[in-house]
């Protein structure tokens, strides 16, 4: 047989095809896999492929299956391990952050122990005072020299006072009296100074209610000019400055300079009443709407659950007079609308005299003058009745203490009364007070603070007493903390 007939016969060529199909099914399988791309395969007839062929294509799937499992199950494992490490990391803040809050709270304790030290105190009180005296002659020396710069001066003070004022308000739960008219006037006239300078209606109304209820409040709250108290001190600033301020600008500026950055108050050469009235009642509106939104509807709860408000201290005040019981027996909700009115017509009322203000220097300077001074007094009259009252009260306590120590063993503590009924002895809390709405602690001073094992019975005569009793004083106001009562329009 040829060697051409012997190449074409039936066994060599099944075994060809044979090699042939396994060879193209390989490759293209290793080009799938490895190469991402499928090699085109070479169409083999069905009458030469053999069994083994079928079975190694399923096999081939099979195994394909096999690798497409694994890659989903270890992207599931990679995607678990992502999320697991993801939940550690945000784990770990969350537990820095906490640590970081809880150090913070830490520290803010700290400092707070620290600003409540009887010496951090009595240095505070220092220097309160001499801020306070520094800021009358500083106001006085800008209004009569640069009066320019008097709203500066204000608009500075007002800048830094307002947030020791919000952050002492709230220590104390006393943070809705900042919702209050006066705060309220204050911030009309900062928007009128710098933001609507222009605008004779702001000025109008912020006039009117600043010459009104905003000043006349250190009347009829008695707020005092206390000058080693940052706090009352705040409180007359913000019921006195700003009529200072308005006087400035009326009468103090120059017609150029005022036409130029205070257009509105140029522009207004008289006041009417009516009209005042009529503006300065929308901003009142205004005002009262919004107190009544956001504090007696939106605050409810939380001043039944004790956190006092204008109306609800004004109603504990006056509960025992005429005016107070009627409108305490008045059904709800009519106790706010009657506050609400006679409020308003308080308004009203000390707004009448406004026009004389507005076109007389001289009578608006006694005016503001004027008001100054019943502030002035109302802080000689606390430094003098109430620190000069207590002194004697105690003093005469001491004495009667001392002659007591002669005929006992054991003397008692210069810092307790006489015994009550039960044979206690109580500090006492009595004294004269305030109608304030401040709280005011009275430190001690510890430079000048003696122990009270020194003060032993002794054959001394009221002199000797009486120095005991000075040295002493400091101690005894720690004791029996004085606290003002204030309402703060």
């Amino acid at each position: 047989m040829s060697e051409a007939s012997a190449a074409n016969s039936p066994e060599v060529l099944a075994t060809d095809v044979r090699k042939f199909s396994r060879s193209a099914s390989t490759s293209s399988a290793s080009s799938t896999i490895d190469g991402g791309a499928e090699t085109p395969s070479i169409e083999v007839p069905l009458d030469r492929l053999s069994i083994l062929d079928v079975l190694e294509n399923l096999a081939l799937s099979t195994r394909i299956n096999q690798i497409n499992h694994t890659v989903r199950r270890k992207g599931g494992e990679i995607k678990g391990m992502a999320l697991r490490q993801r939940d550690r990391v945000l784990r770990g803040r969350e537990e820095d952050i906490d640590r970081l809050k809880r150090r913070f709270l830490t520290s803010l304790s700290r400092f707070e122990a620290k600003w409540e030290d009887a010496q951090v105190v009595s240095q505070r009180e220092k220097l309160a005072f001499a801020f306070g005296l520094g800021n009358v002659f500083a106001s006085g020396l800008l209004l009569g020299a640069h009066p320019e710069w008097f709203h500066v001066w204000y608009s500075v003070q007002m800048c830094y006072l307002m947030p020791i004022r919000v952050y002492s308000y709230r220590k104390r739960a006393y943070q809705y009296f900042l919702a209050d008219l006066c705060y309220f006037v204050n911030i009309l006239l900062l928007a009128w100074l710098w933001v609507f300078p222009g605008s004779r209606m702001l000025f109008l109304s912020t006039y009117c209610l600043a010459y009104g209820t905003l000043a006349w409040a250190v009347i009829t709250w008695r707020n005092s000019l206390v000058l080693h108290s940052i706090e009352k001190t705040t409180s007359a600033i913000i019921h006195v400055l700003p009529p200072v301020v308005l006087h400035c600008i009326r009468f103090r500026l120059d017609d150029d300079y005022k036409a130029v950055r205070f257009r509105g108050a140029a522009e207004l050469k008289s006041l009417s009443l009516w009209e005042g009235m009529l503006w300065a009642s929308l901003w009142y509106a205004i005002w009262q709407t919004l107190y009544h939104i956001f504090i007696t509807i939106r605050r409810k709860e939380k001043i039944k659950a004790g956190y006092l408000t204008s109306f609800e201290w004004l109603r504990r005040s006056y509960k025992d007079t005429k005016l107070g019981l009627f409108v305490n027996g008045l059904p709800e909700p009519f106790p706010v609308l009657a506050f609400t009115m006679i409020q308003f017509g308080y308004q009203m009322l000390t707004m009448i005299p406004c026009p004389i203000w507005y076109h007389s220097k001289y009578l608006s300077a006694t005016f503001v003058f004027t008001i100054f001074m019943v502030a002035s007094y109302n802080g000689a009259t606390y430094y003098i009745d109430v620190f000069g009252k207590r002194f004697q009260k105690e003093l005469g306590k001491l004495q009667s203490d001392v002659a007591t120590w002669h005929n006992s063993s054991t003397p008692p503590s210069p810092l307790a009364s006489p015994q009550n009924g039960n044979g206690e002895y109580k500090a006492d809390v009595s004294g004269a007070t305030d109608e304030d709405v401040d709280a005011m602690e009275l430190a001690d001073d510890k430079e000048n603070e003696i122990p009270s094992s020194t003060l032993m019975p002794t054959a001394s005569a009221p002199a000797n007493i009486e120095k005991a009793a000075i040295k002493t004083g400091n101690a005894i106001n720690n004791e029996q903390d004085y606290v003002e009562e204030k309402k703060d329009m």
